[in-house]
């Protein structure tokens, strides 16, 4: 299980906020959870800490492409190509 104040910080992250200067205030970030995805911050843990498990970097074997992106039993439920040229 994910550490709740690592899931505030990921959540800052993804709605724009700087974490230290609401000064990891949890009733902010959910205020924002909700206006922004309808969504409390108790169920925002309950899904980053499913979804969490289900990430996955891969390499193709035909093409030596690297992905990254949601797998289960070895199969890409949604996946991104990550740039790996230098």
């Amino acid at each position: 299980m994910i550490h709740p104040f690592e899931i505030e910080e990921l959540a800052c992250e993804i709605l724009g906020l700087d974490y230290d200067e609401i000064d990891a205030n949890t009733a902010i970030i959910e205020e924002h959870l909700i206006e922004e995805f309808n969504i409390d911050f108790d169920m925002f843990c309950e899904l980053i800490n499913r979804l969490v498990p289900l990430i996955e970097v891969g390499k193709s074997p035909l093409t030596d492409e690297i992905f990254k992106g949601f797998a289960k039993d070895g199969m890409w439920l949604s996946k991104i190509k990550i740039n790996n040229k230098p």
